[in-house]
């Protein structure tokens, strides 16, 4: 028996509680279930017989002659059964996707979806209901992230875009609420003296005494674009990389995504004399 190897599977709320219950069901644990439902259906797929050339020379000589395969000749001679357009049907309307038809057919996924939209004439996407557009933003409003909301009702992350414009991206989202949890009534930045300087004193390292002159022209915590603005003429990519050299040195922590505050209390690490 081989090494054993890790694998991780990411699913949605949806997809987690319909394996849950199939688990629950058969009264196996849920990663045992996992592992051994896809056993299952790989042992289903017969290998390959044709190569890729042999199939397209088939399917071309049958649709010259005008053929319309059938599910049983397509699962008696090891062909792809997505090459029968009332099991694709069939298939779409259980709810299945191209994803899962890929899968049962034992094919790869984008020769399916070339194959079901050029030849089927079929536009396999998935078609939200009303009530799902609608809870989209609601969702997201409760802190559900984009693409947890995307995989859980099955469509793409440009799609839940279009339901949640003019709402605040993620990361400003994210900066609000690190706003609202630093701020606090009893210690508030006078705006006409600017933000206090950092204790320089002790400091012998050029890169040290760099930092705390740098840091006394911010006020924290603060975000990457504040710090790109800031120090590096707006250049993006370097106060990404400054940002990620402080957090390294432990002269920075992070809050969250792109916020920043100074690390031990905004004090210097001073020189041992």
């Amino acid at each position: 028996m081989g090494r054993e190897q890790e694998v991780r599977v990411l699913l949605s709320q949806s997809e987690l509680a319909l394996v849950g219950a199939a688990a629950q069901q058969t009264g196996m644990e849920l990663s045992a279930f996992l592992r051994h439902a896809a056993l299952a259906l790989a042992g289903d797929l017969r290998p390959q017989r044709y190569t890729k050339y042999e199939l397209n020379s088939i399917y071309r000589e049958a649709a010259s002659r005008g053929h319309v395969w059938e599910e049983h000749e397509l699962r008696e001679r090891g062909l792809p059964l997505y090459w029968s357009e009332p099991w694709v049907r069939a298939r779409l309307a259980e709810g299945k996707s191209t994803k899962q038809l890929a899968i049962l057919s034992g094919s790869h996924e984008r020769s399916v979806q070339n194959h079901v939209r050029t030849l089927h004439g079929i536009r396999a996407f998935r078609t939200l209901t009303d009530a799902e557009i609608i809870s989209i933003p609601e969702r997201y409003a409760a802190g559900e992230p984009r693409k947890e909301i995307a995989a859980d009702l099955g469509v793409s992350n440009v799609t839940i875009g279009k339901y949640l414009k003019g709402l605040p991206t993620e990361r400003e989202r994210d900066a609000r609420e690190v706003r609202e949890q630093m701020a606090s009534p009893l210690v508030e930045l006078d705006e006409a003296t600017g933000p206090v300087p950092p204790n320089v004193q002790g400091l012998r390292d050029w890169s040290d005494r760099l930092f705390a002159e740098r840091a006394a022209t911010l006020s924290w915590p603060t975000s990457t674009e504040r710090i790109a603005d800031v120090l590096f003429g707006g250049n993006r990519v370097v106060a990404r990389s400054w940002t990620g050299r402080m957090l390294r040195k432990r002269r920075l922590v992070r809050l969250t995504k792109g916020w920043f505050d100074l690390a031990n209390g905004g004090e210097p690490k001073q020189e041992q004399q």
